[in-house]
């Protein structure tokens, strides 16, 4: 479902009548529009690292740089997922380290004037500011590819589809009906809603986070 059909799936549910452009609401109507939004955002932030919102990202190192800014949309970063390659040469997996090793090991190599420690990166590391940083610092142009889980971005278009699949959409609609439900102080549907909510939601970390990545042999 696209945001005009979820918004009005909302509002057959309270009984309200439907829209035909996302742009002209009013009343309860505006209100279940920005449900919609509030409740894909409520999903999105009840786990980190939902497979749907998987980004494949990659960048370009420069020599003498060991810090590159992350994507301003990026949740978390998958730190196993990284790797450097250098132009036909093979992709190697960079090792993670917490900021605090890194200070501890190689912190004082990376940061001594003499250029010659520079070299193909080996380590990944976070900075307290939220940057990407590498050790050794490269000596030269690298590519670094990696994932990271990206936030959710609210929906304003008609036709704008949630990142949620579309298998779980009713999960988007039944905690919208929640808030609609308490905006009417109505406290059983409330409570139905959010029930229906939670087992949506448990639905989705069944299948989407607890699945087995093997098949049973018979």
């Amino acid at each position: 479902m696209n945001y005009l059909e979820l918004t009005n799936a909302v509002l057959r549910e309270i009984n309200e009548v439907e829209v035909t452009n996302i742009g002209s609401t009013r009343g309860i109507q505006t209100s279940v529009k920005d449900f919609i939004n509030k409740a894909q955002r409520d999903i999105i932030n009840s786990e980190v690292e939902w497979p749907f919102t998987v980004v494949s990202q990659s960048f370009s190192t420069a020599a003498g740089t060991s810090e590159y800014s992350r994507e301003s949309d990026a949740k978390t970063l998958d730190f196993d997922s990284f790797t450097v390659q250098k132009s036909g040469e093979a992709e190697r997996t960079l090792r993670y380290l917490s900021f605090n090793e890194y200070l501890d090991a190689k912190n004082e190599i990376d940061t001594n004037p003499n250029t010659s420690a520079r070299a193909a990166p080996d380590f990944i590391y976070e900075t307290p500011d939220n940057k990407i940083g590498l050790s050794p610092v490269p000596d030269g142009t690298y590519t670094v590819r990696y994932y990271y889980f990206q936030t959710s971005t609210d929906m304003s278009g008609a036709t704008d589809t949630p990142v949620i699949p579309e298998r779980f959409h009713d999960v988007i609609v039944n905690r919208a009906r929640y808030y609609a439900h308490m905006l009417r102080s109505d406290v059983q549907f409330s409570q139905l809603a959010m029930r229906d909510y939670t087992d949506g939601l448990s639905r989705m970390r069944v299948e989407l986070i607890n699945r087995k990545d093997y098949m049973r042999a018979v």
